[in-house]
């Protein structure tokens, strides 16, 4: 096993190879948390991945232990999309699969439209293309800044989880990490989020897409997910039952045994 663990341009990156030595070539899946998350989010999907794809995740840019990374010109789509690319350099990697999460699926359509030539396939869960239609996130500034983000995560962890869809102990971690990142963060990540309208270009992904998304989502509801899915050409999509905006983190496994069947169909 190897994990490298440094930072690039002020962002704080992991790239884990577990493969066994006699595959040679593996390759790559690289991993976008959303707003509030962290690169932990996916560690449920890691023992199902590991085994056979190099595994690099990152705090996205002015999150987690990234804030360093913070710049004038970082607050746009393409930037951010921008810093994936640049990551993968980093690590000397032509291609790859990307997973991008809430505003990190959003980045990857954007990656997908910008630098289709790098991408092997795009997974989005619980993501928009088209920002203006995401709902409830008008009270995000308001919270943040009258209550603060311990009162903001609070009220978020409602909207990502059911109360018995995780344990107590992974409630307990997700609401304190969610509260520790900078409140600009969240409010300037959401900003360019909610500006984000991809809808007219969505027909030039043709890569394969595998769409993931839980039923109740107060952010992004299915029939959103549904307009994507018949928008992109080469595409499947999967709804969870039982699953809010938090899907990535309360379903890991799951949706990580799903993307390492729908993974084995490219090849």
């Amino acid at each position: 096993m190897q994990l490298i663990q440094k930072q690039v341009d002020g962002l704080y990156v992991e790239m884990l190879d577990m493969t066994p030595g006699w595959v040679s070539n593996p390759e790559t899946i690289v991993f976008h948390h959303g707003v509030g998350a962290n690169l932990e989010l996916w560690d449920k999907w890691i023992p199902v991945l590991a085994p056979h794809y190099q595994i690099l995740r990152f705090d996205m840019r002015c999150f987690g232990r990234s804030v360093a990374g913070v710049r004038p010109d970082c607050w746009t789509m393409p930037s951010l999309a921008q810093d994936v690319v640049m990551l993968a350099d980093e690590f000397a990697i032509p291609r790859f699969h990307f997973v991008g999460e809430s505003i990190g699926g959003t980045i990857g359509l954007v990656l997908a439209l910008n630098h289709l030539q790098r991408l092997i396939s795009l997974t989005v869960s619980n993501a928009a293309y088209r920002g203006g239609a995401i709902q409830n996130v008008s009270s995000w500034h308001k919270v943040l800044m009258e209550q603060g983000a311990q009162a903001w995560s609070k009220e978020m962890m409602e909207a990502r989880f059911y109360r018995d869809g995780i344990t107590v102990e992974q409630w307990q971690w997700f609401e304190h990490q969610q509260a520790s990142h900078p409140l600009d963060s969240i409010v300037q990540a959401r900003n360019i989020l909610v500006d984000s309208d991809l809808g007219n270009d969505l027909a030039r992904i043709t890569i394969p897409v595998l769409l993931l998304h839980g039923d109740n989502s107060p952010f992004v509801p299915v029939d959103q997910m549904v307009d994507m899915h018949k928008r992109l050409p080469n595409n499947e999509m999967h709804i969870f039952g039982h699953a809010k905006h938090g899907l990535p983190f309360s379903h890991g496994k799951e949706c990580a045994d799903l993307l390492s069947v729908f993974l084995k169909r490219q090849r």
